[in-house]
């Protein structure tokens, strides 16, 4: 009976956990991208003109799979990505079954927020979208004023959580990086983000992500969602 109690409570300590709001590093404590990364290319550079073919580049593969991806890719709920990063390890990733690898996802989206929001608002780089006068794949998520193209934040958070799950379920590192990676392409072909926006963010995540492993309640969170991965696995096996 006592066995039985306290699994319950296990169970419910883990599944409050993924409801909360995680904070692994203060905002402030977090690296300040404006300090070690380099403003974006200026316009009438040639770093510019190769951000400008690549926005051509990506525009050609939207009526394909790839743009086809980028608009699901759009979506960066916890749910949403989980559901991706699933199908990439080979897991039903949600957050009833595997409520402390829900929570850390979470939490590692969120707190890589506040440095990409920093940069944003530091460089007002104006997106694709607004240089170019043309429409995204997703109209209604376009903005006149939204001058925050440099870094992405999809893209930051996306290779953040592939980082996570490389250390989550490393015998599946090949897949998880690979779909980081067509995430954070994903941004520029939906002509949200140039190149250099989504480069920088793959910058950002990794060093926001070596700020987390600093700190043992992050370590933790890892273990135990490694745990909670491996039974699952083992589950799905039988």
């Amino acid at each position: 009976m006592k066995k039985i109690l306290l699994c319950l409570l296990v169970a419910s300590v883990s599944f409050s956990a993924a409801k909360e709001k995680i904070e692994f590093v203060k905002a402030e404590d977090m690296p300040a991208a404006g300090l070690f990364m380099p403003a974006p290319p200026a316009k009438g550079s040639l770093a510019y003109s190769a951000d400008s073919l690549h926005y051509i580049d990506g525009k050609s593969k939207r009526a394909t799979t790839k743009g086809d991806s980028a608009v699901l890719f759009a979506n960066d709920k916890t749910k949403a990505v989980l559901y991706h990063f699933g199908q990439a390890i080979g897991l039903s990733l949600n957050e009833k079954d595997y409520p402390t690898t829900y929570a850390l996802a979470k939490g590692v989206m969120k707190n890589t927020k506040p440095v990409t929001k920093a940069a944003k608002n530091q460089f007002a780089r104006h997106r694709p979208y607004q240089d170019f006068g043309e429409h995204t794949l997703i109209p209604a998520e376009e903005a006149p004023d939204d001058y925050t193209s440099y870094p992405s934040g999809h893209s930051t958070r996306a290779w953040a959580l592939a980082l996570l799950f490389v250390m989550l379920d490393p015998a599946h590192q090949n897949e998880v990086l690979k779909l980081g990676y067509e995430m954070g392409e994903g941004r520029i072909i939906a002509g949200f983000h140039y190149k250099s926006d989504v480069d920088a963010a793959r910058v950002i995540a990794s060093a926001s992500f070596a700020r987390f492993c600093a700190e043992p309640q992050f370590l933790e969170m890892v273990q135990k969602a490694k745990e909670e991965i491996a039974k699952g696995r083992a589950k799905a096996k039988k």
